[in-house]
């Protein structure tokens, strides 16, 4: 049996919903966020990575992780697909399945893994620093590093590992494998968070405006349009994920809505701008145009040609 090395950090069968058949095989229409591009195709091209969720241990295959986060989320879409049908709050077990869903799609994304990522390149740019900042300290810890086994001898000098550090001559990896095993304990620590929340679904208007998706598509934001840092534990924000084009999923700690909530359109059209400025890359719709909120009025976004003169959002009818 193969190895699969394209790994989707958002699930297909999740995305499927947004498709024009609702499968996976289906499509849909995907547009550049930043350049307003726009083509047609199905979840298998999209939300995907080489290796994402590779594993380097003996007796596993590299793609062990990627099987075993498969099996979980084909669980958690089908606790979605019924929500979806029914459009009614779900039980208690398949909450809890969506839950773990959200968490993990709000932890593991390429986007996150770069913020990660460049925090721990900058400390290790600091820990060169360090090393070479004196012949002594150099020294030293050269010796225990050869002591240690993690280094063989080197005939690099002092003065040459100095200049190699100072100018940046090199650029530090990050292993799949270890991105994973931070994420999984931001999960451990971000699951009873969510799990504290209040809880509701949304619902569109029958002959209105749709969600959209994204690629990175659980958003968190503060209430009343407050800016600042913030973080999924602090009271007075707002978590959304999109589960399909009619139903969304809203949490919140505070003035709790009731468990299904029927939108206005432009409800929709502001959550929808929230998924935009959340994506990483893409954002996803079924139909050729979708709602946003533009200068506070709902506008209709045209994804209907592959080059778009400008920016984001420019094909705007009102």
């Amino acid at each position: 049996m193969s190895t699969a090395r394209r790994h989707h950090y958002i699930p297909q069968s999740y995305l499927a919903a947004f498709t024009d058949t609702g499968t996976k095989d289906g499509q849909f229409w995907v547009m550049e966020v930043k350049s307003g591009d726009c083509f047609f195709t199905s979840p298998k091209n999209v939300g995907v990575a080489r290796d994402f969720n590779r594993i380097d241990v003996d007796g596993q295959a590299i793609d062990a992780l990627e099987s075993v986060l498969a099996s979980f989320e084909g669980k958690a879409v089908e606790a979605i697909r019924k929500v979806l049908k029914k459009q009614t709050f779900p039980s208690a077990k398949e909450s809890n399945v969506i839950l773990n869903f959200v968490c993990l799609l709000a932890v593991r994304n390429p986007q996150s893994r770069k913020t990660v990522n460049k925090a721990k390149e900058q400390v290790r740019h600091i820990l060169g620093e360090i090393l070479v900042s004196d012949p002594r300290t150099f020294e030293h810890h050269m010796s225990k590093a050869e002591e240690a086994g993690y280094i063989s001898n080197t005939n690099a000098s002092y003065e040459e590992m100095k200049k190699f550090v100072e100018e940046r001559r090199y650029r530090p990896e990050f292993h799949p494998q270890d991105n994973s095993r931070s994420e999984f304990k931001i999960f451990d620590k971000l699951l009873p968070i969510l799990g504290k929340r209040t809880w509701s679904l949304f619902l569109t208007p029958e002959n209105g405006p749709e969600f959209i998706c994204s690629d990175h598509p659980v958003t968190l934001v503060w209430k009343g349009g407050r800016s600042g840092p913030i973080g999924f534990g602090l009271r007075q924000t707002e978590v959304f994920i999109p589960l399909g084009r009619k139903v969304g999923l809203y949490g919140t700690f505070e003035d709790p809505l009731l468990p299904e909530v029927n939108l206005r359109a432009e409800a929709v059209a502001a959550l929808n701008t929230r998924t935009e400025a959340g994506a990483e890359r893409h954002v996803f719709s079924c139909l050729k145009t979708f709602n946003v909120i533009h200068e506070g009025h709902i506008r209709e976004v045209v994804c209907d040609s592959p080059k778009r003169p400008s920016g984001p959002f420019d094909t705007l009818k009102a």
